[in-house]
C-alpha cells in the first residue's frame, strides 16, 4: 500500500542542473527527492555501505524495519535520484570540478555527546550510538548480565531495550 507521497510522485521537467548531496540520511535522501522532483539531478554520495544514514545505523530494526527503510528509498532512487555507496566525499571543491551545479553537505551529526563525568572512559561503558550501531551492524556486544544506560532520550531507551535484547537480564 502506497502513501500519499508515493502516489503523488513523479520526476519534474529536467532543467539540466547536476546537484550533489553528501549523506543519505534523512535530510539528504528528502532534499534529493524533491530536486528530482523539480527537474535536477541529484546524485547521493555515502560513506557507508548502504543508504539510510542515522535511520539504518542507529534506530533499531524493531523501531524501523528495514524493508520499509529499503522500500521507501527505492521509491526515492525510482524518481531518478543516484545513490552512491561506499563513497566518501572529502572535497566539496572535487565535486564542483566534476561538473556539479551545487552540493549539498548532509553528513548529520553522528558524533556521540560526552557527559564529563569521571569514568566515562572506563573499561566496560559504551555510549549508546556506538551500542546501536554495532548491533545493526550484526556485531554480538557483550554486555553482561547488568546494564546501566544513563540518559532518557530515545538512544537511551533504544540502548535499554538493546541491551536486553543481547541477553542483559537487568
Amino acid at each position: 500500500d502506497k502513501g500519499a507521497w508515493q502516489q503523488a510522485l513523479k520526476k519534474g521537467k529536467p532543467t539540466g542542473k547536476r546537484i550533489a548531496i553528501i549523506g543519505s540520511g534523512p535530510a539528504g535522501l528528502t532534499a534529493a527527492y524533491y530536486l528530482a522532483r523539480l527537474g535536477h539531478a541529484a546524485t547521493v554520495f555515502e560513506a557507508l555501505p548502504e543508504p539510510g544514514g542515522a535511520m539504518r545505523a542507529y534506530i533499531p530494526e524493531y523501531r524501523l524495519p528495514r524493508e520499509v527503510l529499503n522500500s521507501e528509498i527505492e521509491v526515492i532512487k525510482g524518481i531518478g535520484v543516484e545513490i552512491k555507496t561506499n563513497n566518501r566525499i572529502d572535497s566539496v571543491d572535487e565535486l564542483s570540478k566534476q561538473g556539479y551545479d551545487a552540493v549539498l553537505v548532509a553528513v548529520g551529526a553522528h558524533q556521540p555527546i560526552k557527559m564529563g563525568i569521571d569514568g566515562e572512559e572506563s573499561p566496560g561503558v559504551i555510549e549508546s550510538l556506538s551500542l546501536l550501531r554495532k548491533v545493526n551492524e550484526g556485531q554480538k556486544v557483550s554486555l553482561g548480565d547488568r546494564v546501566a544506560v544513563v540518559g532518557g532520550g530515545n538512544s537511551a531507551i533504544d540502548a535499554a531495550r538493546v541491551a536486553r535484547r543481547q541477553g542483559a537480564k537487568e
